[in-house]
């Protein structure tokens, strides 16, 4: 693969096994993306996050490894002080990986079904901030866990300055980076702020956060949080 025709800023790590069906793959989204796509094992993988300050996208074969060692990956992900964003191919339907969306940094999920020209079109929607999810399977999500909301005057109260500014920036699609950036803070204090305003919203992940902020907005933009 040639890195200097590479798109900067951007790489993908496919975590699958390694055949040649995922060494074709990763040169077609290469080709199609111009993105530098790295095909790895999961078992093998030692990598030092931090080394990559660039946009960073997991796309992980969904059946590379048993469910409970893809959730042990997860967590290595949600640990990171980058922002790192998910997203699982190959998923067959009804496939545990379906209620691992439920994580707030996996925003894209392709079926089996789905062509090598329909992953390579998601994955550059994923980069560009959007959600490539299912839309039967997001209406499951929905549906179980989705509640009658909390009363604004009793929940915006307890939430300080900075949670307030981070909720507002999050409801606009912003990255935990560019949050960071935003406000100056580092990206351990942004997540930190983020797990305190979870807690007292009663979100449980960045889709709840995002939809009880776009329902509460107006009255939080009445509000002075600069």
């Amino acid at each position: 693969m040639d890195r200097q025709t590479s798109l900067p800023g951007r790489r993908i790590i496919l975590f699958g096994q390694q055949n040649l069906q995922n060494s074709i793959l990763i040169g077609y989204i290469h080709q199609r993306t111009n993105i530098d796509c790295q095909l790895v094992n999961v078992p093998e993988w030692r990598e030092d996050w931090n080394r990559y300050p660039c946009k960073t996208l997991v796309l992980v074969d969904a059946e590379c490894a048993r469910p409970e060692k893809l959730h042990d990956l997860l967590e290595q992900v949600y640990e990171q002080p980058v922002d790192i964003k998910v997203a699982f191919f190959n998923t067959p339907h009804n496939h545990p990986v379906e209620r691992l969306m439920a994580w707030p940094m996996v925003n894209g999920l392709f079926y089996r079904e789905c062509s090598q020209q329909q992953l390579s079109k998601g994955i550059v929607g994923l980069f560009e901030g959007e959600y490539w999810l299912p839309r039967q399977l997001v209406g499951q999500y929905l549906e179980r866990t989705r509640h009658k909301p909390r009363k604004m005057t009793t929940t915006t109260t307890v939430l300080t300055k900075r949670e307030k500014q981070i909720l507002r920036l999050t409801a606009t699609g912003a990255t935990n980076i560019e949050i960071a950036d935003k406000l100056n803070v580092s990206m351990h204090t942004v997540k930190t702020h983020i797990y305190n305003l979870f807690k007292k919203i009663g979100a449980g992940n960045r889709i709840q956060a995002v939809n009880w902020a776009k329902e509460y907005m107006e009255e939080l933009l009445h509000e002075s949080v600069e």
